[in-house]
């Protein structure tokens, strides 16, 4: 309640988590300007972690994305020289995601700016403070799961 006995009116969740998340993408990107991925920074270190593995169906589910902008993603990765795409000798109608060698140079820049950001945006917050935030963000994403099933209906 605020001063005249009025309840505070909060902004939607999506409406803060849209306005953070453009905030950090947009300190994420200037200072990433040089390297040539615009956007598909988190893509790169998810198929970096795959180890040579990861298939454009894993990325997709990983990013909660459809295969339509997956393909894009790898497609601008690959033009780039971040990632290439390499058959699977054991199924030749599949391709795994590997990381070039531009692409593993990038990684650990790329992991020391979502570090800065991240310090930057928890300073002050101590550490239990954190964990409870990821957590907490945890169950509002598995609440809202059933909507994505909304979605595609």
């Amino acid at each position: 309640m605020d001063k005249n006995n009025r309840p505070i009116l909060r902004e939607p969740l999506g409406r803060i988590t849209d306005r953070i998340g453009r905030m950090f993408f947009g300190s994420l990107q200037k200072r990433l300007l040089h390297l040539d991925i615009e956007r598909s920074f988190y893509p790169l270190l998810l198929i970096d972690a795959g180890e040579g593995e990861l298939t454009q169906q894993d990325l997709a589910q990983k990013l909660a994305s459809d295969k339509v902008q997956v393909v894009r993603i790898v497609d601008y990765l690959s033009v780039n020289g971040y990632v290439e795409r390499v058959q699977n000798p054991k199924d030749r109608r599949e391709y795994k995601l590997h990381v070039t060698e531009k692409g593993r140079a990038a990684v650990p820049e790329i992991k020391a700016v979502i570090k800065e950001l991240s310090e930057l945006a928890f300073e002050g917050l101590p550490p239990e403070k954190i964990d409870e935030l990821y957590s907490t963000l945890d169950l509002i994403e598995t609440n809202l799961v059933c909507l994505k099933t909304d979605l595609e209906q």
